[in-house]
């Protein structure tokens, strides 16, 4: 029994300043590719890149911008993105990312916890949320992507192209602790909480993945107002390595940039392994150059790995990782050279991560399935605008409500979330099971398991499946199917609902509380 560490040691800059330290990196490069827009055919430079950014940060301190005081970003991946995120770390302040694919009410929400007093816009966000942002009476400043007619807004090409700010020798704010970044946890239960990231967590966070001596390009889908797209992305550009993106998934522009770009490494959610597994269309694209997927953000079954290594055989490695947005990204991860299949794998530096027993608290040892709980330089420092302090046990350890446990070897394999168990009489029935038997069947394309209420046994086991273009299967088909390969207490007793799709996070998590919302307005199941 055992509480397990990742590498303590940690370099950070006596500056603190996450931004500085992402261009010294960045300056080493000099003119080599750094994002590549494949929706577009858009290019930006590391020299470029650099050069935009320093530029809004002298914009921002001309404008009185000061550490603490919160910019926010609401936008579809482009280039002009990451500029942004670069250009306000660098000036000290907060940066609030926002899910550009929000509802009124939870932009309205992230809005009211961050207070932001700057936000920057796409087009498509501007049109999008313009009624919500002219009324919140705290922003002073709009600054929008590509020109703009708009007369309260201003031009964001006009800040970082119409100014020359020497790169090499601008003065840096130094910083002393303090938030970096605010993101949104991806709200599965309920309107998303805003996670305060420090520089230090950050810091950290870039130290944990890696260096490689390959250069190869990876592609991004995931938005970077997300934990995985943001994170894993600057971890690429902190490596100077070149990234492509696309502005959101789309499969034909996903498999036609794979082929364009040459595309050696796909970092994605679930969602995209099981597309590729299923696609009808892939055949169509040389997809050769694909050596290394690295999936994280919800786990992947183990039947969609398989179907995924013999439908493409020429990829090497299928790398799993976990993390959230508390630990300001990665807990563990695989690596080529240390892997092993179903796993997620080990703690990586900056974590210490115990599984404690879900009732008694007792830390437990290898083997033994329980609550993970985790701390360290890349813990979070609570949320904003709320007390944090009941996500704590006594010793500091951040409660993850992820159940897993770790073998000998220090791999770590995620059961599921405490509060996503299915509780049937007195057994517990882990939905993630479930949906990897269900993906094997030819007929499904997409499956969930949620609770059904039931008086008698207190929750039954339901499945969303959506089905093949085409395919013919009914519900006792699936059920026949599971009871086949299952013990009793979890076959699909809660019955079989047919969707035109499965509700999911940026992040590829299932939200399985519009699953729950979604079952009485459907019919119960005749088993």
């Amino acid at each position: 029994m055992s509480i397990i560490y990742g590498d303590q040691n940690i370099f950070l800059p006596s500056h603190g300043n996450y931004g500085r330290y992402l261009l010294d990196s960045i300056l080493k490069c000099k003119d080599k590719i750094a994002l590549i827009d494949g929706a577009y055919d858009k290019i930006i430079t590391f020299s470029d890149l650099a050069q935009r950014a320093v530029n809004l940060t002298s914009y921002l301190k001309e404008q009185g911008v000061k550490q603490n005081d919160v910019v926010a970003l609401c936008s579809e991946n482009r280039i002009e993105y990451m500029i942004t995120i670069i250009g306000v770390f660098s000036s000290g302040a907060t940066l609030a990312c926002i899910n550009n694919a929000y509802s009124d009410d939870e932009m309205t929400h992230s809005l009211d916890i961050a207070k932001p007093k700057y936000i920057f816009l796409s087009p498509e966000t501007r049109d999008k949320y313009n009624k919500i942002i002219k009324n919140r009476k705290g922003i002073e400043k709009i600054i929008v992507f590509e020109n703009t007619n708009n007369t309260n807004a201003i031009n964001f090409d006009d800040i970082v192209t119409k100014r020359n700010v020497d790169v090499k020798t601008y003065k840096h704010v130094d910083l002393k602790g303090g938030t970096a970044l605010i993101l949104y946890s991806s709200g599965t239960t309920g309107l998303a909480k805003g996670a305060k990231i420090t520089h230090t967590n950050l810091i950290t966070s870039a130290q944990q993945s890696l260096p490689s001596t390959r250069d190869l390009i990876t592609i991004f889908v995931s938005p970077w107002s997300s934990t995985m797209g943001l994170i894993c992305s600057l971890h690429e550009i902190v490596q100077g390595k070149t990234i492509a993106f696309l502005p959101r998934f789309n499969e034909r522009q996903y498999l036609n940039a794979i082929q364009k770009y040459k595309i050696a490494i796909l970092t994605v959610a679930p969602p995209v392994v099981v597309i590729l597994c299923k696609s009808t269309i892939a055949k169509e694209y040389d997809l050769s150059c694909v050596e290394i997927i690295h999936c994280g953000g919800a786990p992947l079954n183990m039947s969609v790995i398989s179907e995924l290594k013999s439908k493409y055989p020429h990829i090497k490695h299928v790398l799993q990782g976990y993390g959230m947005t508390e630990a300001a990204g990665t807990l563990t991860a695989e690596s080529e050279d240390d892997c092993k299949e179903g796993s997620v794998g080990k703690i990586v530096a900056g974590n210490i991560i115990k599984i404690v027993d879900v009732e008694t608290r007792k830390i437990l040892g290898p083997g033994q399935t329980g609550e993970v709980c985790v701390k360290g330089a890349a813990q979070f420092d609570g949320y904003i605008g709320k007390d944090s302090k009941d996500e704590f046990d006594e010793d500091g350890f951040y409660k993850t409500g992820d159940i897993a446990y770790y073998d000998e070897d220090g791999f770590f394999y995620v059961v599921d979330r405490i509060k996503e168990l299915i509780k049937y009489k007195a057994w517990q029935v882990p939905p993630s099971e479930l949906e990897d038997l269900l993906l094997q069947h030819p007929a499904v394309k997409d499956a969930a398991v949620s609770a059904r209420p039931d008086v008698l046994a207190g929750e039954l086991p339901t499945a969303f499946i959506v089905k093949q273009p085409n395919a013919n299967i009914a519900e006792r088909d699936i059920v026949e199917f599971i009871d086949k390969k299952v013990s009793p207490w979890k076959r699909l007793r809660g019955g079989v609902i047919f969707v035109k799709e499965i509700p999911k996070t940026s992040s590829g998590k299932i939200i399985r509380r519009k699953l729950r919302e979604m079952l009485p307005k459907l019919p119960a199941s005749k088993l």
